[in-house]
């Protein structure tokens, strides 16, 4: 019984990933005003999308893909036995419904997990359940390796400013961050699928620092870590140097993602 995996634009994909035959990615899409729309990661370049949203007079706004989109993802997997669909945390979009509606308008064994994380977390589980199909496991191997990895999930990162955040109106319970004093630059983290202040740091360095404190356990465990950014690969240098260890994956944050937490963020995650 062969497996295969759909995930939608919002997970970081690890080099060769999208190029699997097993494997489909499903575009969210962003809108600059009405009469433009274009699909995350496949239309528009990430230096593209930057450029337009620091000229933008009107914030960009996101949305999930249909659920024929779905559909289409998963016909074109028809030589697998089983689809498992990993999505984006159903507290930051609607993308998690959606799957799920498309899961039941066909008559495929399709089943759908919420990462309950973005982007550089939901790459790492990405990869989890992409081993055990690498390894031969069945499909319930592969969903039980998923599971487990979004439960183990972290995701830390620092932004240079709330405002994308507050804006976009993704900022969960950081929104008590708004409003402090200048130059906070908080850690914030990924927890049960939403955004949440990790700890209120004053300056770059500081806010460097508190990542470095809080992953340094998993870089001496060796455990698999995924750095992305937006616009800031200086950051993520200085932090795998931080933390002792090479770059191996790295993800620039795409449009629908980097939209929420702005330009000259950057992070990390780990399981």
């Amino acid at each position: 019984m062969t497996t295969a995996i759909v995930t939608d634009s919002t997970t970081s994909l690890a080099p060769g990933v999208l190029e699997r035959p097993d494997f489909r990615m499903v575009p969210l899409t962003f809108h600059f005003g009405p009469d433009e729309s274009y699909r995350d990661k496949i239309d528009m370049s990430n230096a593209e999308f930057y450029d337009r949203l620091y000229a933008a007079d009107e914030f960009p706004s996101t949305s999930q893909p249909a659920p024929g989109t779905f559909v289409e993802a998963f016909e074109a997997l028809e030589a697998y036995d089983h689809i498992l669909v990993l999505a984006l945390s159903s507290k930051l979009s609607g993308t998690y419904d959606s799957a799920v509606s498309a899961a039941g308008m066909v008559e495929r064994p399709v089943e759908v997990l919420d990462t309950r994380s973005a982007e550089m977390g939901s790459g790492l589980i990405l990869l989890e359940a992409l081993r055990v199909v690498d390894e031969g496991g069945n499909f319930k191997d592969v969903r039980r390796a998923a599971e487990a990895a979004i439960g183990r999930c972290n995701v830390l990162f620092g932004v240079g400013t709330l405002e994308y955040l507050a804006k976009s109106g993704r900022i969960g319970r950081a929104r008590r961050l708004m409003g402090a004093a200048l130059n906070i630059r908080p850690v914030l983290s990924i927890e049960d699928g939403e955004v949440v202040p990790h700890k209120r740091t004053r300056g770059r360095g500081r806010q460097m620092a508190a990542i470095v404190e809080e992953v340094r356990p998993a870089a001496e465990a060796s455990k698999p870590l995924y750095f992305g950014h937006i616009a800031a690969p200086e950051l993520l240098s200085e932090l795998a140097e931080s933390l002792g260890v090479e770059e191996k994956l790295v993800a620039e944050i795409g449009g629908v993602v980097g939209s929420h937490v702005g330009p000259g963020a950057y992070g990390v995650a780990h399981l």
